[in-house]
C-alpha cells in the first residue's frame, strides 16, 4: 500500500482564530500527527478553530474520529471548532457515518470565522 501524504499549514487569522489548511488524505499512517498540530492550535486560540477541507480527497476512520475528539475538546473548551470547503469524499463519508449534522460545516473561510 502506498503512503497517502497529508500537508498541513497553519494560519493565526488573528489572536481568536486560527485556520488549518490541509491538502493530501488523512489515514491511519498520518493522523495522530495531525490530533497532536490540531489540539495545539486549539488550545492556542481563543475563538475559532477553522479546517480548510477544500484540499483533502480521503479521509479514513482515523481521521474522523480525530475530528470527533478535536470536536469534544472544542467543546470542553468553549471553542468553534468548523469545518470549511468540504469535498465529496469527506461530505460522503461524514454522511454515511451519520457525523455530519454533529460538525459546524461551511462553504467558505468568511463563513467559518464569521459564525454563520
Amino acid at each position: 500500500m502506498s503512503r497517502r501524504i497529508l500537508n498541513i499549514s497553519v494560519r493565526v487569522v488573528d489572536p481568536a482564530n486560527t485556520v488549518v489548511d490541509l491538502e493530501g488524505a488523512i489515514d491511519l499512517q498520518n493522523s495522530h500527527g495531525l490530533r497532536t498540530t490540531l489540539f495545539e492550535r486549539l488550545h492556542a486560540t481563543s475563538r475559532t478553530l477553522a479546517l480548510n477541507m477544500t484540499g483533502i480527497r480521503y479521509v479514513d476512520s482515523s481521521g474522523i474520529a480525530t475530528l470527533v475528539e478535536l470536536l469534544k475538546e472544542a467543546k470542553r473548551l468553549q471553542r468553534d471548532f468548523v469545518l470549511f470547503g468540504l469535498g465529496k469524499a469527506v461530505y460522503d463519508v461524514l454522511k454515511l457515518t451519520n457525523l455530519l449534522g454533529i460538525f459546524h460545516v461551511t462553504d467558505t473561510e468568511e463563513q467559518a470565522l464569521s459564525g454563520q
